[in-house]
């Protein structure tokens, strides 16, 4: 209870009795102190100046119970007079619980001469090291816990305590218990209103109270770091002022059902209007609160943030679809990338053998385009979902652009003009090429696509202050992108334009997520739309530039190609034939090792499509190099299922080739692993 507050002297020493006027006086002025607003410490101060005033007694001691988990103590909380030690005598023990006990049951513990008790007694035991001779206890009671208790205390002589003394020390005690718990409920309620008023102030959440219209009677600091609104800014506000105009109506009629009695639901989703007119999604729980100084109903509410989470949910369904669109790509890739192996395939053959007609070229055009474009769908269907198959290296950006912006700017519609600029000094980014150059061709077209009536578009390449990754920045001057579409751009198919081509922007997020990159978007309508793509720098040294591609020349040698799908194996048969290979087919995997194992001597390569029945071409092959271990093999396959493209070819196959190729790709691997160099174009 802090430090002692001595007594500060008392009547004359042995005067023995006092005068029923000092009595009667005392008592009241005692009340009046404990009415006074005065510090916990100073009251008990004066209390105990009227105390010892009106007892009589040499000094004395005032003691307050604290409670703890554990037990109940007895704490002197001030002392005084001519033995200031003698709070000591009341130490935790036996006799200590016998006189509380006592006071509990009985009341006041008086004795007149301490002389005359026996050695047993409690209060003589505790009182004979201090020289006391009369001693008298005064508890104080709220109900029937006890408070505390008052100890007076007479030295040298015997002093009876007489009726007049014995009856002012329980009106005494009856004020000062009345006051002490009185202080002490003050107390605990200005405790729980600071707990209360902490949690209220510290909470991330907003706690709102309002009147059954809506309108704000009270709101939490948590307004500023939710809706950047000073709480004060908000008091007394219709709440409609700070909801979505499309919400309002909702949360209103909950606030007036709540008022009314009416079980609120669990929760009510909504948006607030933050103080920069963006629109943050909330979600509040309403609660009926004692009514006002008026009888006027209130509702409580508390409200959360909820973007975060809503975030959070978006990323789980993309997720999810991108888990579903790999699983529809997977399946569409191996299925259609050898229906599109089998149609490019014969329309090369074809091709070669038109002989110029002019009526049969047409045909065979449209066709190759549109296989084309098929291919290209499937590649990105896969770029989509994140399962697109690429083989990166260290290149600079500038070789990106300067190898896709002439094509672009050839094909731009009239009255769209094409600026660039690129910093020489880039770092190198590690990237496939080819995926490479469709993010730069699709944010060029989508943006000269969007300017219908003419416009500027640039494509800048520069270094990323802070961070040092490589910016890819194309930026136009279209009609840009509305509020509603705006979180649509990344979906498949969904496009701005009256007519979409292909998976667009979702496509190209793909590829730079693949490539550990960030792709950001930012648009305001009738201001145009920059698209931002920032890269890592990369740290694999760079590769040299391959040589340009030759066509296929003349080869010789007997080629095993194993493909369980006939029109397939028929089609790159017949290219194998063109380039001059003699080639043996098997139908899978385990009769291709059951043809190599009978004529092993007589073929010089292995082609093994990665699925396949019975024996899958990674299968195959092992048991094929244990017959021969230094034949060369080429894996094909229209789509890496398994996602171990690289580890299977990195464990035998010299190649891979994906579905569908050209028949000058099959050519240049075939040639690269038999070790024929490039010679005269065959026919």
């Amino acid at each position: 209870m802090g430090n002692a507050i001595r007594f500060p002297g008392g009547s004359p020493k042995g005067s023995g009795f006092l005068s029923r006027d000092v009595l009667l006086s005392a008592v009241p002025r005692i009340a009046r102190i404990c009415a006074l607003g005065l510090a916990f410490d100073e009251l008990l101060d004066e209390v105990c100046r009227e105390i010892l005033a009106l007892s009589g007694a040499d000094g004395g001691c005032l003691f307050l119970s604290t409670r703890d988990a554990d037990s109940e103590k007895f704490l002197p909380a001030a002392e005084s007079g001519t033995l200031p030690e003698v709070s000591g005598a009341y130490r935790p023990g036996p006799a200590l619980e016998h006189l509380l006990d006592r006071m509990r049951t009985e009341g006041r513990v008086r004795a007149d001469d301490l002389s005359l008790l026996p050695a047993s007694d409690p209060l003589k035991r505790l009182l004979d090291p201090f020289s006391v001779r009369s001693a008298l206890l005064v508890p104080l009671r709220f109900g029937t816990r006890l408070l505390g208790f008052v100890a007076l205390h007479v030295t040298d002589a015997p002093k009876p305590w007489g009726g007049e003394v014995l009856s002012a020390m329980d009106m005494v005690a009856a004020i000062l218990s009345a006051a002490l718990e009185r202080r002490r409920a003050e107390d605990r309620l200005r405790a729980s209103e600071a707990r209360y008023r902490f949690l209220t102030e510290h909470s991330p959440d907003l706690i709102t109270l309002h009147d059954a219209t809506g309108r704000i009677l009270y709101a939490s600091p948590a307004t500023l770091p939710m809706l950047g609104v000073r709480p004060e800014l908000m008091n007394g506000s219709p709440i409609e002022g700070f909801l979505h105009p499309d919400d309002a109506v909702s949360v209103v009629a909950e606030i007036r059902r709540t008022a009314c009695g009416e079980k609120p639901d669990a929760s009510l989703p909504y948006r607030m209007r933050s103080a920069d007119g963006r629109f943050v999604d909330v979600e509040s729980s309403s609660t009926p609160f004692p009514e006002g100084p008026e009888g006027d109903r209130r509702v409580l509410r508390v409200t959360r943030d909820i973007s975060v989470r809503r975030k959070m949910e978006a990323r789980l369904v993309e997720s999810q679809t991108l888990s579903t669109i790999g699983m529809l790509a997977g399946g569409v890739a191996h299925e259609f990338n050898n229906v599109l192996a089998a149609i490019q395939g014969s329309v090369e053959l074809l091709s070669m053998h038109e002989g110029g007609n002019p009526q049969v070229r047409p045909y065979i055009d449209v066709i190759r385009r549109m296989a084309d474009r098929a291919a290209e769908l499937t590649r990105q269907l896969l770029a989509y979902s994140r399962q697109g198959k690429y083989a990166p290296t260290s290149i600079p950006l500038a070789r990106v652009l300067s190898e896709t912006l002439p094509a672009i700017r050839a094909t731009l519609p009239p009255g769209v003009e094409l600026s660039s600029a690129c910093d020489d000094a880039l770092p190198f980014v590690h990237v496939d090429i080819a995926q490479m150059k469709q993010v730069v061709m699709g944010l060029c077209l989508n943006a000269a696509e969007a300017m219908t009536g003419g416009g500027r578009f640039s494509v800048r390449a520069y270094s990323e202050a802070g961070d040092g990754r490589v910016v890819l920045e194309v930026s136009d001057t279209g009609p840009g992108i509305d509020a509603e579409a705006m979180p649509r751009i990344f979906e498949p198919f969904f496009t701005t334009k009256g007519v979409g081509r292909g998976m667009g922007l979702a496509a190209i997020r793909g590829i730079v997520d693949s490539h550990g990159g960030e792709i950001r978007v930012v648009s305001r309508e009738g201001k145009g739309t920059t698209c931002t793509v920032l890269l890592p720098v990369s740290d694999i040294p760079a590769a040299a530039v391959p040589p340009s591609a030759e066509s296929p020349s003349a080869g010789a040698g007997r080629v095993l190609l194993a493909d369980d799908e006939e029109d397939v194996r028929g089609v790159v048969r017949a290219m194998l034939d063109t380039l001059g290979y003699e080639v043996i087919e098997a139908r899978d995997g385990l009769e291709a090792v059951e043809i190599f194992r009978r004529r092993a001597a007589e073929i010089d390569l292995v082609i093994l499509d990665l699925v396949m029945p019975r024996l899958t071409g990674e299968a195959a092959l092992g048991q094929i190099r244990r017959i021969s271990p230094a034949v060369p093999a080429i894996l094909v396959s229209g789509y890496d299922e398994s996602g171990r493209i690289r580890e299977i070819v990195a464990a035998g196959f010299g190649g891979f080739l994906q579905k569908p190729f050209r028949r000058q790709d099959l050519g240049k691997k075939v040639r690269e692993l038999l070790g024929v160099s490039n010679g005269p174009a065959a026919g």
